[in-house]
């Protein structure tokens, strides 16, 4: 019994917390959950704060994240990301081969931008970043509209006249992570909700299926 409060990113809501929750609504009914959608370092400060009791945060393996000594976390999924472009301007090209056009990043998450700098580097150019977009919706349509290029999830079903590129052999992995106050995951409440979120033996399974939103 008691009041959760939890910030994260929408991806990790719908497909980590919605359906716990779902069930917890029948097994545990003096749970109640407060939910407010807010990026990984956002999330970090409420925690730290005690402002809220879970955070849902991600980060990737070109740009893995540090968190607080006083904040621990567990890998909940995973999902390869690719590189997003027209369908007329597709193939089987390399992240190189978009050297000369605007990128596109998020712009309340460092992460994004650094992988994507990551990704260039290793590939042998310095990436123009030119548009800062939290919402996948739009940077799809500023695709679409020809104003750059971005990264995507390989998962996420594609808008009619956009492809996602797979990488080749630059890897890019994002990782979704439940974080709590170190200690502070025995409390009741938030025991029974990371008891059904974290996978069964810490195996963190790949996501196959990004959510479409509306």
């Amino acid at each position: 019994v008691g009041t959760l409060r939890v910030g994260g990113f929408a991806t990790g809501i719908r497909v980590s917390l919605l359906p716990v929750l779902a069930e917890l609504r029948d097994s545990h009914p003096g749970l109640r959950a407060v939910i407010s959608e807010y990026e990984p370092v956002e999330a970090f400060e409420l925690l730290m704060n005690d402002d809220i009791d879970l955070a849902l945060s991600y980060d990737y393996n070109l740009a893995p994240a540090t968190i607080d000594p006083a904040l621990q976390s567990v890998a909940l999924w995973s999902t390869p990301w690719g590189l997003a472009v027209p369908d007329d301007d597709a193939g089987t090209r390399a992240p190189s081969d978009y050297a000369d056009r605007y990128w596109i990043v998020n712009s309340r998450n460092s992460a994004d931008e650094t992988a994507v700098r990551t990704l260039a580097s290793l590939s042998g150019f310095t990436p123009t970043i030119a548009h800062q977009i939290d919402s996948l919706e739009l940077v799809e349509d500023l695709i679409l509209a020809g104003y750059g290029v971005a990264l995507l999830p390989l998962h996420r079903a594609s808008r009619e006249g956009l492809t996602v590129l797979p990488l080749g052999t630059h890897d890019l992995r994002m990782t979704a992570y439940a974080v709590t106050r170190r200690g502070r995951d025995t409390w009741p409440p938030l025991r029974v909700l990371l008891s059904r979120l974290v996978p069964p033996g810490n195996v963190v399974p790949e996501l196959h299926r990004w959510p479409r939103t509306v």
